[in-house]
């Protein structure tokens, strides 16, 4: 039987990758929509300010949860 994922909310996803995680399909599936939706922080650890930028994107990231939860 194949799992059709985007038929699942974004919780749904994560519940059910969670609880088969031996199934990558999910995992990817889960990954690629967290990309999609702006979620999934990218570092690239060879570059020199690879800490900076990493900092930046969950500052960024603290600062939009905080005006969302504040409306």
């Amino acid at each position: 039987m194949k799992i059709d994922y985007q038929t699942m909310t974004d919780k749904e996803l994560r519940s059910y990758m969670l609880e088969h995680r031996e199934d990558n399909d999910a995992f990817y599936a889960y990954i690629e929509r967290s990309r999609a939706n702006g979620r999934l922080i990218t570092i690239d650890p060879s570059a020199p300010d690879w800490e900076d930028k990493a900092v930046r994107e969950i500052e960024k990231r603290i600062n939009s949860f905080s005006v969302t939860s504040d409306q």
